[in-house]
Parts: structure tokens; sequence; C-alpha cells
């Protein structure tokens, strides 16, 4: 069980994010949730990402990190090696991450962390962009069937339970994740399925214990809004990495 006020870090992973990286955003939120701490990986960016990245941590050291790859390795890379940082530098109950463009906005991480605290047997909470009355969810029509039928077939290959896979909102039990993160992931966008998948199997089979939890560990949360943000990197060529990133994933964890 989680204690009453946890220790939560986020990764922020950033590339060329100047004009979408908000400074005051996540300024005002580090003053307003005292126990939450961002580490803001730039990768490689070319644009001015690092300026607004040091001014957010100049405004509150202890809370505000920073990471920067000397050249651009993609999303999941960056996202991996700042679970790392956390795990290595760090004592935090809950580790995640959060698209930098706050879709989602930072005021639900709280309401993610509810959900730790009222189930001990949840160690990972996922956001899913459902419509609901009284939500706002903004999306592109073409882009959330294309998502719809993504998440579809990842459920039917890899035995998931999950209606959004995709969604940039996403938080462990740090305890969960070690050995998931030490390999790089084989695949560059939807390198979210592969942690999953690499999480189910490795400390959710450990024992028999862990394994009665193997489908029940995770738990989705229909975020309240998600903002289909201008500028946001999704291209033809970008669903057609994902298909190979998935051909990828049945050779390494469907074929064993």
């Amino acid at each position: 069980m989680l204690t009453s006020i946890p220790n939560i870090a986020v990764v922020i992973p950033c590339y060329n994010e100047e004009k979408r990286l908000y400074a005051d955003v996540f300024i005002r939120e580090m003053a307003r949730v005292t126990y939450l701490t961002f580490l803001f990986v730039n990768d490689g960016s070319e644009d001015n990402t690092l300026d607004v990245i040091q001014k957010i941590c100049a405004s509150n050291p202890s809370r505000a990190l920073s990471l920067s790859l000397e050249k651009n390795c993609g999303k999941g890379e960056a996202v991996r090696r700042g679970l790392l940082y956390l795990l290595e530098n760090g004592s935090y109950d809950i580790v995640g991450f959060w698209d930098a463009d706050l879709a989602v906005p930072l005021t639900e991480v709280g309401d993610f962390v509810n959900i730790f605290r009222q189930n001990p047997n949840v160690h990972g909470v996922i956001g899913s962009r459902v419509h609901l009355a009284g939500h706002l969810i903004e999306r592109v029509n073409f882009r959330h069937y294309i998502g719809r039928l993504f998440a579809t077939v990842m459920c039917l290959t890899f035995d998931f339970e999950i209606y959004d896979t995709q969604c940039g909102a996403k938080l462990f039990s740090s305890k969960i994740l070690e050995s998931a993160l030490h390999e790089p992931f084989c695949s560059r966008w939807i390198f979210d399925v592969e942690l999953i998948i690499r999480i189910s199997r490795s400390y959710f089979s450990k024992d028999k214990s862990n394994w009665l939890n193997k489908n029940s560990w995770l738990q989705e949360f229909p975020v309240r809004e998600w903002k289909n943000i201008s500028g946001t990197k999704r291209t033809f060529s970008a669903y057609a990495t994902a298909f190979w990133d998935y051909i990828t994933l049945l050779r390494k964890y469907f074929f064993r």
C-alpha cells in the first residue's frame, strides 16, 4: 500500500518542443503538487527546447530535473533512459511518462495516483481517450479509427485487455520497472506496448502470487480531457513504422 503522500516522478520526453513546452504550466503544477518531480529528457533537439527546460529547472532545481541526449534517439529511448535515471538516482514510489505537449493536462496526475492508493494490486495506470459524457476528448476521426484498429490487434496478439494503448500518459509502481528497462526497446513508435509486454512477462511471472495478478496489475483511467495539439508528429510514414514495429514485436515476443 502506498504512503499517504507518495513520491512521484514523471519523465517528459522532449524533441523540438520549444513551441509546445509551456514552462509556466509546469512551474505552477510543482507549486500546487509538492510531491511531484519532473525529469525533462532533451532528445537531441535542434531548436530552443533546452532553453525552455533550463528555465523550468531554474525555478525549482530539486524537483525539475533534466537529462540531455547528444543525438535524437526517439521517444521510446528517451523515456527508457529517463525512467532508468529516476530509478538509479532517486527514491520514488511511482514513476512514468507524460507527453510534453500536455494533451492530457497535468492536473490528471492526481487522479492516476488515487487509483494506486485505492487498490494495492494495481501497479500501472494508463490514460484512455474514451468519449464519455462530460469529458473533452478532441480526436481526428482518421487517427481515432486507426488507433482503435491498432489497439484491437495488439490485444488479440498479446492477450491484453486495453482500450487505448497509445495515450501518452502512463504511471507505474517503481518496483516493477527495473527489469523491463535494461535493454533498449526494439520498437520506436509503439514502445508503450513493448514496455507493458516486458512487465507482464518479467515481474508478474516471477512467482505464483505475482502471476495471479498478471491480468489485473494494469488499469486504464478515462482521462477527462485530451486535446489534439497542433504539431503532433504523426504522418503516414509514422504509421508505416508502427506497422513494422508490430512485426518486430511479433518476432521477439509472440513466437517465443
